[in-house]
């Protein structure tokens, strides 16, 4: 994978140093704290892929009805199937429909990106808190 560009901050911040850091703690944490904002508003890399991936928002689009019957039905592939990490992790694209092909990178990078917009997505952070809650 290869991270073309990475733009540079709108806003860019001046980053100094702080004389007598040891006496000064408030001076310390407003740097830590300028240097964490200067890091979220960092842009995030583009990653062009060497074959057509699919787009993550198409990935997380509901599945059919009958697709999630399914689901519920049989049993997803755990980690005590006898595959070598490498298979398993295929099977495992092949049910979130992302392709695989020679090389496993650029799959992985687009299923552990599926897995951060899941964790990150605001829908399913209430769903697992209302679940632990039922619980």
């Amino acid at each position: 994978l290869r991270a073309i560009s990475k733009k540079s901050v709108k806003n860019p911040m001046v980053v100094r140093s702080i004389e007598n850091a040891n006496r000064d703690k408030k001076a310390v944490k407003g740097w830590i704290e300028s240097i964490k904002e200067l890091h979220r508003s960092k842009p995030m890399p583009t990653v062009h892929y060497t074959r057509q991936m699919p787009d993550i928002d198409s990935l997380m689009q509901v599945w059919p009805e009958e697709v999630e019957a399914l689901m519920r039905e049989i049993k997803l592939p755990s980690a005590d199937m006898d595959l070598d990490l490498k298979d398993f992790a295929r099977v495992v694209c092949a049910i979130l429909d992302i392709p695989v092909f020679s090389s496993m990178t650029e799959s992985l990078h687009v299923l552990f990106t599926l897995y951060m917009e899941f964790k990150n997505n605001q829908h399913f952070q209430r769903t697992n808190q209302e679940g632990a809650q039922a619980q």
